[in-house]
């Protein structure tokens, strides 16, 4: 099973979402960033890394949302879902094709890989993050 770690990143009530590029599992459908857990780190700490990596952005998580499992036809997946905000920095598409700002009530409309619809469906229904 492959370990993954996310990040629902808030900013002026909306969330990031990024659309993976052509190629590979899930190509063209959007996702919250984040990516697969190294052998010893924690699935914050992946999360924090793969906004580094993939964005360019440095965030603070302020707690963790949930799990789900998925699988895939190539794989099981074990996601683990943090909730925070970018700290410095402005996200920039370096390996996703497309980078948006979505209110919650938008997520529905976007196609979403299908290991993080029931987090979509949860997170249409609020207005903001969750308190710290």
């Amino acid at each position: 099973m492959t370990r993954v770690a996310a990040a629902v990143l808030w900013r002026d009530g909306r969330i990031l979402i990024c659309r993976r590029g052509p190629g590979g599992s899930c190509a063209g459908l959007w996702e919250f960033p984040g990516g697969k857990v190294e052998p010893g780190e924690s699935g914050a700490a992946c999360a924090v890394r793969e906004c580094r990596e993939e964005l360019g952005i440095e965030i603070r998580l302020s707690g963790e949302l949930g799990e789900a499992s998925y699988r895939y036809p190539e794989r099981e997946v074990s996601l683990c879902f943090f909730e925070g905000t970018v700290e410095r920095g402005e996200p920039r598409a370096q390996v996703h094709s497309e980078l948006r700002w979505a209110a919650p009530e938008e997520l529905g409309g976007y196609g979403f890989c299908p290991a993080d619809e029931a987090l979509v469906a949860a997170l249409s229904k609020r207005k903001g993050p969750q308190p710290e």
